[in-house]
Parts: C-alpha cells; structure tokens; sequence
C-alpha cells in the first residue's frame, strides 16, 4: 500500500468528538507507517526507527482511548502492531548498540585496547541485525502485513464507533488519559520500592514503557486542551529518553559479557571487555538518577487532567 493511498485521510480532526480526534492521531501514526515501507525493504536504519515510533504510536492510541472505538475489531490490529513492534526493535536494537559500543571504543586510549575487540563486537551486532531485518523482510511479504495495512488506512478514515465517540474530545481525552499517567505512577512506585538490581532494573524498564504510553496519550489529548498536555508530554518523554539510556547501557552490559566470554574462550584476552562493561555500568547508575529526577518533573503540572 503506498502512502498517496491515505491522502484523503486528514490527519486534524474534522469535528469536537473523541472519536474523531483519536481518528486523526491514527490517520497522522498509519501516514507515518506507510511512509517509512519503502526504506524498510532498503533496511534504511531511519525507516526503521519512524516505522517503531508510528507502531507505538497507533498502539498508545488504539488502548489508551478504546471507548471511543470498537474494541472488537481493533483488538486483532493492536496484536499485529505489537508483533511488527517486536521485529522492528530487534532490527533497530543492535545497530543502536553497536554504535554506542564503537563510540566507546573510540574513546579508549589505544593501550587500553587490548585483541581484535572493534571486530568482534560489530561482527556481533551485524549478524544480529542482519538475522533480524531477514525476519522483518518475510513479515512485510506477508499477507498479514498487507491485511494490517489494509485496516489501518481504514481507520485512518473512518474509526468504528465506541460507546463514548460521541463524547466531547476535551472531556474524555484528559480522562483516558489521566488513567495512563495513572499506570505510571503505579509503574514508578512498584520500581522505586525495589532494591538495585535485575528486578529493579526490568520494574524501570516497564515505567519507562508507561511513561512513553502516557506521553503519546498526552499527545492525543493535546488536539483538544492545548499546551497543558503538550507540557505534559514533554515531560514524560524526558523520562522517556532517559530510562531508555538507563536499559539501553544495561543491554550493553550483557551483550559485552557475551561477547568477553566467547573471546575468552577463543583464547583472547578479555581485559577491555570488562573495562567497557564497567563504564556501562557507570552509564546505567547515572542515567537512572537523571531519570528519578525526570520522573519527579513529570509528576507536577497535571491540573489539565481533571
């Protein structure tokens, strides 16, 4: 499906209801999608990363508001963009990590450099991205995919009602979204209550999954209140980045921990492995505590919810 297929969907809401406003952030998130289909099937890292944030996106939208539409038919259609999700990032993922390891390295005085390290590591995220885009590839082929845009560019121009779509926007859109900010606080708290470590860090990672899903509910409700939600918004994708930054850098402890240990085993020395997981580790600490911080802004100026 090529995007001039989904001129006719506008993406600014047509009139005052729920429904159409949500309409109107799908129209804007499948756009996206159908945009970035050519530079998928190049592998192009940037259409990979537009086609995930769209996917989320349209996830945000379909689960926060889904009183204003029909759960039924768009609860397959939320499964099938948390698959494409999926395979996205598992593109998107190692090629993010390698450059974050090579620019570590870059940064390493050259005695501290110690085998065939550079190598190894962008042989390893290579190959896993190489494995993954295969993957991506064969769903894009599919007829699944092809139905699943089929039915996004649908509802791109005509969302099946809800019990609430008749709904004023500026009623309902701060309250469906105030119940994700709920689910934040909940996420932050469960978090916060756990001792560091491996529990810890999963319980920030899923707040941080929250603080993204309430950010684009945020974003959502902005057609209809204005600045308070875009505030809002700017506030939960600062918590956002860095959790992000906080998981992103405990990944690379444990991919350089795979990686030491099949050097090591080849008889090679270890020694800039371990050196790199410290500094990763030194990363997480740091990104985390920006992170409480961020968490504790975007706690405050909620008035606009209601």
């Amino acid at each position: 499906m090529s995007a001039p297929e989904l001129a006719h969907a506008p993406v600014e809401p047509r009139d005052g209801t729920a429904r159409e406003h949500v309409r109107a952030a799908v129209a804007a998130g499948v756009a996206a999608l159908v945009a970035a289909g050519p530079g998928l099937e190049d592998g192009d890292d940037d259409a990979v990363h537009d086609a995930r944030v769209a996917t989320r996106r349209l996830r945000a939208a379909l689960g926060v508001f889904d009183p204003v539409l029909d759960r039924e038919r768009v609860a397959p259609l939320r499964t099938q963009l948390r698959t494409l999700g999926r395979l996205l990032g598992e593109v998107r993922d190692p090629d993010v990590e390698r450059a974050a390891l090579l620019r570590l390295l870059d940064a390493e005085p050259a005695e501290l450099v110690v085998g065939p390290v550079r190598r190894r590591v962008d042989d390893d995220r290579r190959a896993a991205r190489t494995a993954a885009l295969e993957h991506l590839h064969a769903h894009l082929a599919s007829g699944e995919h092809r139905r699943l845009l089929a039915a996004l560019a649908a509802l791109a121009e005509d969302l099946p009602a809800g019990p609430r779509a008749d709904q004023p926007a500026e009623r309902l859109l701060p309250r469906r979204a105030a119940r994700a900010w709920r689910r934040f606080d909940a996420a932050v708290d469960r978090a916060t209550a756990l001792a560091p470590g491996p529990g810890r860090d999963e319980a920030l990672h899923a707040a941080r999954k929250d603080a993204r899903r309430a950010r684009y509910a945020s974003e959502v409700a902005a057609s209809a209140v204005g600045s308070p939600a875009r505030r809002s918004a700017r506030r939960a994708q600062a918590v956002q980045a860095a959790l992000g930054d906080q998981h992103d850098a405990r990944v690379r402890q444990a991919s350089l921990r795979s990686v030491a240990m099949q050097a090591h085993l080849d008889g090679e020395n270890a020694f800039t492995y371990g050196r790199l997981h410290a500094l990763a580790q030194v990363a997480a600490d740091a990104a985390e505590r920006e992170g409480l911080v961020a968490i504790e802004r975007a706690r405050r100026g909620r008035g606009w919810l209601g």
